[in-house]
């Protein structure tokens, strides 16, 4: 998935949380049951600050 340049996204297996770091701002979310539900929510937050992910409709989503 195509990422702007300094955006990350990173889980924390531990604490079960996400850091998402955009456009200048670094936010925590979580905890989250698995890493797939922690980096969708951070791919969330970002889309809804202006990131244009032109392929997310493309990639299944998983049920539970």
């Amino acid at each position: 998935m195509p990422y702007e340049q300094g955006m990350q996204i990173v889980f924390d297996l531990v604490s079960r949380t996400t850091v998402v770091c955009f456009r200048d701002t670094i936010e925590m979310f979580g905890p989250f049951k698995d890493r797939w539900e922690a980096i969708h929510a951070g791919e969330q937050y970002c889309r809804n600050h202006g990131w244009i992910d032109t392929i997310s409709e493309a990639i299944p989503v998983p049920e539970t």
